[in-house]
């Protein structure tokens, strides 16, 4: 089932945080159907990552709960708090991509 990888793939296209310039991260997204989708913020710029790339965290939920956060009806770490959602590596990077998937915030709106 790709559906996560197509679904990550709409989300990211052409998102920037221009308050990410010059950092490169990546994020695994592995969901409770075993499907995996890494994604990478490199210079501002958020893309699927390359095959074999290093991760810096791993975010361990399903689908559902992965949607919740991204429409905003669940807080990254009040999910964590409540097991819903694991992480694994740095928690610094699951929180700074918890930032491009949150409903339009001004991370994703171009500066004036």
């Amino acid at each position: 089932m790709k559906q996560a990888r197509t679904l990550i793939e709409a989300l990211i296209a052409g998102r920037e945080d221009a308050r990410l310039r010059g950092v490169r991260k990546v994020c695994a997204l592995e969901f409770s159907d075993d499907e995996q989708v890494m994604v990478q913020v490199d210079d501002g710029s958020f893309r699927i990552a390359n095959e074999g790339a290093r991760e810096d965290c791993r975010l361990f939920c399903s689908l559902e709960d992965f949607l919740r956060i991204f429409r905003g009806e669940q807080n990254l770490i009040t999910g964590i708090m409540q097991g819903r959602v694991r992480v694994r590596g740095e928690l610094e990077v699951a929180q700074m991509f918890q930032s491009v998937f949150a409903p339009t915030t001004a991370a994703t709106t171009p500066a004036r």
